[in-house]
């Protein structure tokens, strides 16, 4: 477990479990020659040092043994083919999905440089693949070499007897299909009305939905579908001044989408990137785990990459910048709108993910909310709407209308009841209704009537 963990660790044998030491001595000499020798037995691949340290105190004559177990810098593996790895306070016996992730981690053959069994071009968005090797042309200044061989300097593929053979990076980066490839080569996106998903009956999300493609076209559908996923806010800035944002900075969120996009295991074939949007935080979880030497606690300092040459190639399509530079924007940009920073975790969920939290301080977001709900439409009205209503006119007064839509995804309920909803403000004087050109028209909605105030 120590070997494979970044940090390493540290046995010691002698004591209680409260640090008080009892000692080895009593155990006899052979006893501990076995314990020193347990390694060549059981995890030969381990390396370690031992170190007696005499007690003081009580125990003047005896010692405590101590083992440091460094980190190995490869996968090491009992002798009954186990691996394990710490998260947090917990033991984790790596599956063989994961054992795969770890090899390509550690500088064994690396997942993106496999070939990718898909036919060139005809399998491949070549507006994409044009883009990247003529930007990388014009940044290093290379016109004299073609499409191919650019891909095959930059890594993404090779030349054999006069055809183009690519890797899987490549059918990441660009292909019409990866997910013939890799299954889990996807984005899902979901919002949820509450703080907490559900389960069975209570389990209904107010969007669901998987972005599919290669991942500049996930990357960009993506952003569009979180753009109008993510709400508006009213908050005061360290002016004191009322602005209007979305409930989180384009700069986090953004980049959190991108991170997991680059930095996940494609190994972990079958397994997603999902991005939760609740009514008081942001989760992005994206398979495996943080590519060492990278950990929470260095995540601003550390720079690593597990799909390098998948990253260089999103750097010259303007995504990354390699430099540490997303994670600390990330920080700096929650600071800015005076939000709790980033917190990054490594958990073993369905498999092990790293998790991105982006909180949004709901409560005092809703408590300007209801404060300049009252100052526009008074506090007899406040008190007299459900909650559900008011969440629907206060919408209206930030973002000047409201749809039967909009409606429906602030309040969670459905389509037809929140058309009711509306029609009921209306009836109360709240919103009046501004109808389209067209009996359908997707220009109709409401917004609110003018203060009496």
């Amino acid at each position: 477990m120590w070997s494979n963990t970044p940090e390493g660790g540290i046995l010691i044998i002698g004591c209680k479990s409260d640090g008080s030491p009892v000692g080895c001595s009593s155990v006899g000499q052979r006893k501990m020659n076995e314990i020193e020798r347990l390694h060549l037995v059981y995890c030969p691949l381990a390396k370690h040092e031992y170190r007696r340290i005499e007690c003081i105190g009580d125990l003047p004559s005896d010692y405590i043994l101590a083992i440091y177990v460094p980190y190995a810098g490869r996968l090491v593996e009992t002798n009954k083919n186990q691996a394990f790895i710490r998260y947090g306070d917990s033991i984790h016996e790596m599956s063989d999905e994961e054992r795969r992730d770890f090899r390509n981690a550690t500088r064994e053959p690396p997942f993106e440089l496999e070939e990718a069994h898909i036919s060139y071009p005809l399998g491949f968005n070549m507006a994409i693949v044009r883009k990247f090797c003529q930007n990388y042309r014009d940044d290093e200044g290379l016109d004299h070499l073609s499409d191919e061989e650019i891909l095959e300097l930059r890594n993404l593929g090779r030349r054999d007897e006069g055809r183009f053979i690519p890797n899987k990076a490549l059918a990441i980066l660009a292909g019409n299909n990866p997910r013939s490839l890799i299954p889990g080569c996807r984005v899902r996106v979901q919002r949820f009305s509450g703080r907490a998903e559900g389960e069975g009956e209570t389990y209904r999300p107010l969007f669901d939905r998987f972005i599919e493609g290669n991942i500049v076209e996930i990357i960009e559908e993506s952003r569009s579908i979180i753009n109008t996923l993510v709400h508006d806010i009213t908050w005061m800035n360290d002016e004191g001044k009322f602005i209007t944002t979305k409930e989180y900075p384009v700069d986090a969120w953004f980049e959190a989408l991108v991170n997991a996009c680059v930095h996940r295991s494609y190994s972990f074939s079958g397994a997603e990137v999902t991005i939760k949007l609740f009514e008081d935080r942001l989760e992005v979880e994206s398979p495996g785990g943080f590519y060492p030497p990278v950990t929470e606690k260095n995540i601003y300092e550390v720079r690593a990459a597990r799909n390098h040459h998948l990253m260089d190639a999103l750097r010259s399509l303007g995504y990354v910048r390699m430099a540490r530079e997303g994670t600390r924007r990330m920080r700096e940009s929650m600071r800015r709108w005076a939000l709790p920073e980033p917190a990054f975790r490594q958990q073993s969920i369905h498999g092990v993910v790293v998790r991105v939290l982006l909180q949004n301080n709901i409560e005092l977001r809703k408590r300007e909310t209801d404060r300049d709900f009252v100052n526009f439409f008074g506090g007899d009205l406040w008190l007299e709407l459900p909650e559900h209503e008011r969440k629907i006119a206060s919408f209206a007064l930030r973002n000047t209308n409201i749809n039967v839509s909009d409606a429906q995804r602030i309040t969670g309920r459905t389509w037809k009841t929140s058309k009711k909803d509306l029609e009921r403000l209306v009836e109360k004087k709240v919103l009046i209704f501004v109808p389209g050109m067209y009996e359908r028209d997707p220009q109709a909605h409401y917004s609110v009537r003018p203060s009496e105030f």
